[in-house]
């Protein structure tokens, strides 16, 4: 895919692209339509560097009131206010990324990547909009014994020898807790939980 990409979901756009210049003016343009953009050089940096923010983009507040983007829309609107120019400017959907069944023998290409860690993100945000404020998902009393142990700073081992489990019921314990209450690592847990 050469010249300029931009990856739209929900209200979250991802700009890949080598030139920094062209990236950054790309990336101030969708900024300025109120899109959260993220802007990166190359397909394997982007993926790798969206794994990282992926917990602050779970954590942004969903927008139900947010403008819904057209690929076509955005993409005029990005020419319009970036000028004609000779690099290609191509505004790609995340939906229209799903592997086909033929392909998933096949490598994915990292923006299938990039779409998704998008999607799971969007996904998890608007899991959180939906609950009740204040309402917390049911936690079994082991997942809280777990829970609190955690919270204490204690390992996967210690975890287990102090609740006289084996650590195998402790990583079964915690990745039914990430699920419920919709985090992806140990820290993101203790703060959802307090």
């Amino acid at each position: 895919m050469p010249g300029t990409v931009v990856l739209l979901h929900h209200d979250i756009a991802v700009v890949v692209d080598a030139d920094v210049l062209i990236r950054r003016a790309v990336q101030q343009s969708l900024a300025g339509l109120g899109l959260q953009a993220l802007a990166y050089g190359g397909w394997h940096d982007a993926v790798r560097q969206l794994a990282r923010v992926a917990p602050k983009l779970r954590s942004l507040p969903w927008a139900a009131d947010q403008k819904e983007w057209d690929a076509i829309a955005l993409w005029q609107c990005l020419q319009e206010e970036l000028g004609d120019s000779r690099r290609g400017l191509s505004v790609l959907p995340v939906v229209g990324l799903a592997r086909s069944q033929v392909a998933a023998a096949l490598k994915p290409h990292p923006s299938q990547l990039l779409a998704r860690q998008l999607r799971d993100c969007c996904h998890q945000r608007r899991l959180r909009s939906e609950r009740p404020r204040g309402e917390k998902p049911s936690v079994s009393p082991a997942e809280e014994r777990v829970l609190e142990l955690l919270k204490d700073g204690c390992s996967n081992k210690r975890i287990a020898t102090e609740l006289s489990l084996s650590q195998r019921t402790v990583e079964s314990h915690l990745h039914r807790l990430f699920r419920k209450l919709q985090v992806s690592n140990r820290t993101e847990l203790v703060l959802a939980a307090a």
